[in-house]
């Protein structure tokens, strides 16, 4: 007696592959390679929930930062042993870029324009991170620049050379999702 494939029973494993494989030699049906080699789950699909991070706590040697969005605002907390700063809405500038959102704010800027003086800004990077339902919180790690602007004021002395200086800090600490 020569084997056949209906003397197989209907939910063998060995009827499917031999199946699947008859289908494929031959043509007779659309079956294709991958679904010839990839097994069939019997698990139903499960959609994958992420949320986003709306606060960002940042430390660094002599800083902490505290970023914030609620109700779509960003807020930021900048503290070091000599400033203290909290900035919202407009004073928060932000990038959305390939590589992460670059936040910038003006730390401090020259008490007389008229005079010149110099203009500090902080920018940080904030990666792109997701995070699991239930599991509001994620460390990270990043990096702020400080930019120092030398300005001349109203009073036109040109200033020369290069005019802004760079000081690069390593931030570690916590981003959550809290909710608005």
């Amino acid at each position: 007696m020569k084997p056949n494939l209906k003397d197989i029973s209907g939910s063998s494993p060995r009827r499917q592959i031999l199946r699947t494989a008859f289908t494929f030699v031959t043509g007779l049906t659309a079956t294709s390679l991958v679904s010839f080699l990839m097994p069939k789950s019997t698990k139903p699909a499960q959609a994958i929930v992420v949320q986003k991070p709306n606060e960002f706590e940042l430390k660094g040697l002599g800083i902490h930062i505290k970023y914030l969005i609620l109700n779509e605002v960003p807020q930021l907390d900048y503290k070091t042993q000599k400033i203290s700063l909290h900035l919202s809405g407009d004073e928060i500038q932000t990038l959305t870029t390939d590589i992460g959102t670059l936040v910038t704010v003006m730390i401090s800027k020259p008490a007389n324009p008229d005079l010149g003086g110099n203009i500090v800004k902080l920018s940080f990077l904030l990666p792109i991170i997701n995070l699991a339902i239930g599991n509001g919180e994620s460390p990270v790690q990043t990096e702020a620049i400080l930019t120092t602007q030398r300005t001349s004021g109203f009073i036109r002395t040109p200033l020369f050379g290069q005019l802004q200086s760079y000081q690069t800090l390593a931030l570690r600490g916590t981003a959550r999702a809290k909710a608005s």
